[in-house]
This record gives C-alpha cells, sequence and structure tokens, in this order.
C-alpha cells in the first residue's frame, strides 16, 4: 500500500491533543490508539506544551484537564502507516481509548513523525561492518497503576559500534561495566569493557568467560561454563517456539540487571 509513495510507517508521533476525559492525562499510561483503519496500543510519553486557548501560549505542564489542548510525544506498541494531517486528513487525525473505562480520551491530529521505517527492537543497537545486533537491552519498563500494566519504552536509539561508550544505567536497568552480550535471534555477541565496546564478533566465534553474560534484552543468562552455553545455544536453534518459551524460563533472570520502575 505504501510502495513507492512518500508515506511510510513510524512509532514514534508528536500529536495536537483536544482532552476530553474527566480524569486527566497521565503520562506514562498505556491508551489505545485509533488512528486510520489501525487499533494499537500506545504510551504517552512527554507533554511538550499544553496551549491557553484565549491566547494560543504554550505553557509547561505535566498533565492535562477536561477541554485543555496539548502537543504530546507517543510512543506505539509497533510502527504503523501515518502521515501528518495537513498531508493526509485520513492518516493524520486519532482518537485516544482509555483500556479500562472503554471511553473515549482524546482526539488529535498528526502534527510530525519519527522513527520511520520500523519499530524499536527491529533497529540494530550494535553494528560492526556487516554484523548487526538489535538489543533491547536499553529498554526501560514501567508499571503504571491506573491501568495495571507493564509498559516497555525504548528511549535509547543510536547505533553503537566498537569503542563506543554505552549508558550502563536507566530508570529500570542497572549493567556491571564489564559484561558480555550475547544476541540469538542475530547470532551476534557484544564484549563490553569499563563501559565501552570492545568486541562486536559472530556467535559462532564467542567463548564463555568470566565476565557475566546477558542476552538482547538485558536479562541474566544462567549459564557457568563453555559446555552449557553450547547446549544453550544448540537447543535455542533447535526448539520451537513453546521449547524455547521453556528455555528461557530455565536459563534467564530478569530481576538480576532489571527491575519494574512504579509510575
Amino acid at each position: 500500500m505504501v510502495k513507492d509513495t512518500d508515506i511510510a510507517i513510524y512509532k514514534k508521533l508528536t500529536v495536537s491533543v483536544l482532552w476530553m476525559d474527566d480524569e486527566p492525562l497521565v503520562v506514562g499510561k498505556d491508551y489505545i490508539v485509533k488512528l486510520g483503519t489501525k487499533t494499537i496500543s500506545g504510551v504517552i510519553t512527554k507533554i511538550n506544551y499544553s496551549v491557553d486557548v484565549n491566547t494560543g501560549e504554550h505553557l509547561k505542564t505535566e498533565t492535562l484537564y477536561k477541554n485543555e489542548i496539548a502537543l504530546c510525544e507517543i510512543v506505539l506498541t509497533e510502527a504503523i502507516t501515518a502521515d501528518v494531517f495537513t498531508s493526509h486528513k485520513t492518516l493524520g487525525e486519532l482518537i485516544l481509548i482509555d483500556r479500562v473505562s472503554n471511553m473515549t480520551s482524546a482526539c488529535g491530529v498528526v502534527e510530525n513523525l519519527s522513527e520511520r521505517g520500523g519499530s524499536f527492537t527491529n533497529r540494530a543497537s550494535f553494528r560492526l561492518g556487516d554484523l548487526e545486533a538489535r538489543g533491547d537491552i536499553f529498554e526501560e519498563f514501567y508499571y503504571d497503576t491506573t491501568s495495571l500494566n507493564v509498559l516497555k519504552y525504548q528511549p535509547v536509539r543510536n547505533t553503537y559500534t566498537v569503542g563506543d561508550e554505552i549508558p550502563i544505567e536507566g530508570n529500570s536497568y542497572r549493567y556491571p561495566e564489564n559484561f558480555d552480550i550475547i544476541v540469538l535471534r542475530d547470532n551476534t555477541a557484544v564484549k563490553i569493557r569499563s563501559k565501552i565496546i570492545s568486541e562486536i564478533i559472530p556467535l559462532s566465534e564467542y567463548r564463555f568467560g568470566t565476565y557475566p553474560l546477558v542476552n538482547g534484552r538485558g536479562f541474566e543468562i544462567l549459564v557457568s561454563s563453555e559446555d552449557e552455553l553450547n547446549e544453550f545455544i544448540n537447543n535455542y536453534k533447535i526448539s520451537d517456539e513453546f521449547g524455547r518459551k521453556k528455555l528461557f524460563c530455565e536459563r534467564f533472570r530478569f530481576e538480576t540487571y532489571r527491575k519494574i520502575v512504579i509510575q
């Protein structure tokens, strides 16, 4: 539908919204977004400013109340076809629906688009030549007390290579200064030494050492030897979806370097 056109898919939208809900807008809350023919979950990550309807003045605010207007940032759970409202009305207008009450919380229009071409999880966090690794170790985990949902948001959008320093601490993660990352889906290993990427190599060349080992999402991998690591990798390759879930339950630990932040 969008091939050879100027229309693309996006995951982050800048939108002007008219808040219609009796309950105030909550930054970080998961809403249902209806845009065009697509219905998808999205998180309001930031209120850039509210608008004084009498003067047009832009005001700093952390929330929004009924009948107020604001410019906000929304991150969707996956990239969808969208366009700015002034160029394409159908793909540029949206409504936000409260997941609990199922009531319309806001209506709005798309003012700007970013993250063209795909979701964060498909973007390489690490790259060296032809080697790429879609690491999600910078993904943040938040628990929203209003919707009772765990929300994921990935604010780091850089692609790192050998010699770069990575952020080892965020709101919901903290990694040691020295550790190794194995990205199974891309068959790539990344070595971090003193917060600096020292190597990005094919997984086949990686050898188990003394440093902590995490997967692409930042979960600790519970192996203690080269043989255990090779067994884990081989089982991953031959397992179906159910088998991989069982394998992950046995070999991954979430809470070693990660936590869920309550919002």
